[in-house]
């Protein structure tokens, strides 16, 4: 295949993911049929099948892109010094991630909440697996606690980072009631060593 054909059909690959992520996220994998997402991409459903097989291998390769993303953001780096140091710019990259992706957290909040046994999705488990793996990479740096099970650990991320994340408009409604900011009242995100 020539480079410019490559190339094009690289772009009609993502951008189908893109468009599947936005329809997902909006109206949920189940009301979304491969139709909507040939004719909002441009492309036809004979495109999509073959760059995805079916529409369960077109939510995996939706959840591939948002998890790469977000452990692309969230990877520990030297740079991020001390103890204490690392654990904020960690929770700091995150919030600034899902920040600037809006869709990916509306696709969490529908995937994670709504549709929790859909059709092709296991984000929740590898989710799940991504943090316990950060969580004992942290434990080997001597950054993370290891007076607790790791378990336990991405248990109290998983409430608090991504409980902040999907619950965030439900937060800033009650604080609207209570004539709060909801930025106050920001979850402190993790401890690190005991």
């Amino acid at each position: 295949m020539p480079t410019a054909e490559l190339n094009a059909d690289l772009t009609a690959k993502a951008r189908i993911r893109q468009v599947a992520l936005e329809l997902f996220a909006l109206n949920g994998a189940d009301a979304t049929s491969m139709r909507a997402i040939s004719s909002r991409a441009g492309v036809t459903v004979g495109l999509i099948t073959h760059h995805f097989g079916t529409k369960a291998g077109l939510i995996q390769a939706v959840e591939d892109d948002i998890l790469s993303g977000i452990q692309h953001a969230i990877a520990y780096k030297e740079t991020d010094a001390n103890v204490d140091g690392v654990v904020r710019a960690l929770d700091q990259r995150l919030m600034d991630h899902v920040e600037q992706n809006p869709l990916v957290v509306a696709y969490l909040r529908r995937m994670m909440l709504i549709e929790t046994n859909g059709e092709g999705t296991d984000i929740t488990e590898r989710f799940t697996h991504m943090a316990l793996d950060q969580i004992e990479d942290l434990r080997h740096r001597g950054i993370a606690s290891t007076s607790r099970e790791a378990e336990d650990q991405v248990m109290q991320v998983m409430l608090v980072q991504l409980g902040q994340v999907l619950l965030q408009p439900f937060l800033q409604h009650i604080a609207g009631h209570l004539n709060r900011d909801p930025e106050q009242y920001r979850l402190s995100l993790r401890n690190t060593r005991s």
